[in-house]
């Protein structure tokens, strides 16, 4: 989404000639094409000749949008992780407690996972070969996006006395320092225990998500919606006191 409207937007606005429109339409279909080869091929198979071919452009004419495979992958992958972002940071801005926004937000987040499996797997699933995310680059802030949303609301709830997590029977890890120090501003005084336990809550209601794309829960839940409900109703009980 984020690509798509930096393109739409020329100089405070909407787009104002056909050039920029055609060419931010462009980069819309050679996504699609991307996003449609993943889709039937996986991941690994993706290649700037079969999105060439798929929208009939030469490679060399894809190679004016794209400056390669790796500036393609990270787009897809910015892109996936801006509207999974999205759909969270509107989810736990609504009105509410902070358990029920934390419940809309964890909700928000299997709906986004299980309408869009293609691109659940090109960000969580396994690494395509031969490409790296830049450091520090687009798809990191992305990412970041969905945990600001989510601890912003956890760090409400802690601050009011309403989340209680248990104590580290253990020295923080520098990761969980790390992240309370980045979460400075959105969560402020957030603790090290607490972000141990809403990480663990994040592994459960995300591995959760992740059986349920993969197909591995409809066997014995065929109802995967009713399980995965009850299943953060007391995900939440063990956080909230």
């Amino acid at each position: 989404m984020f690509a798509i409207l930096s393109r739409l937007v020329h100089s405070g606005g909407m787009t104002t000639t056909r050039r920029e429109r055609l060419r931010a339409a462009t980069y819309e279909e050679i996504k699609h094409a991307a996003l449609d080869q993943i889709a039937s091929e996986g991941a690994a198979a993706l290649s700037i000749r079969g999105v060439a071919r798929a929208i009939g452009m030469s490679p060399a004419g894809l190679y004016r949008y794209y400056d390669g495979l790796d500036s393609l992958i990270t787009e897809l992958i910015t892109d996936a992780y801006g509207d999974l972002a999205d759909a969270v940071t509107a989810a736990t801005a609504g009105d509410g407690s902070t358990r029920s926004r934390l419940r809309a937000g964890m909700l928000a987040y299997r709906r986004w996972c299980v309408d869009h499996p293609n691109r659940f797997l090109l960000i969580f699933g396994t690494p395509i070969p031969g490409y790296a995310a830049p450091e520090g680059g687009p798809t990191v802030e992305a990412n970041r996006r969905i945990g600001v949303a989510f601890f912003t609301v956890a760090a409400e709830a802690w601050a009011s006395g309403e989340l209680a997590p248990p104590p580290l029977d253990r020295p923080p890890e520098p990761g969980e320092l790390q992240l309370v120090a980045e979460l400075a501003t959105p969560a402020p005084g957030f603790p090290p225990e607490a972000v141990a336990a809403f990480m663990s809550t994040w592994a459960h209601f995300h591995g959760l998500v992740t059986l349920e794309v993969l197909n591995q829960l409809d066997w014995i839940y065929p109802d995967a919606e009713s399980f995965y409900r009850t299943a953060i109703e007391q995900i939440l009980g063990g956080l909230f006191e």
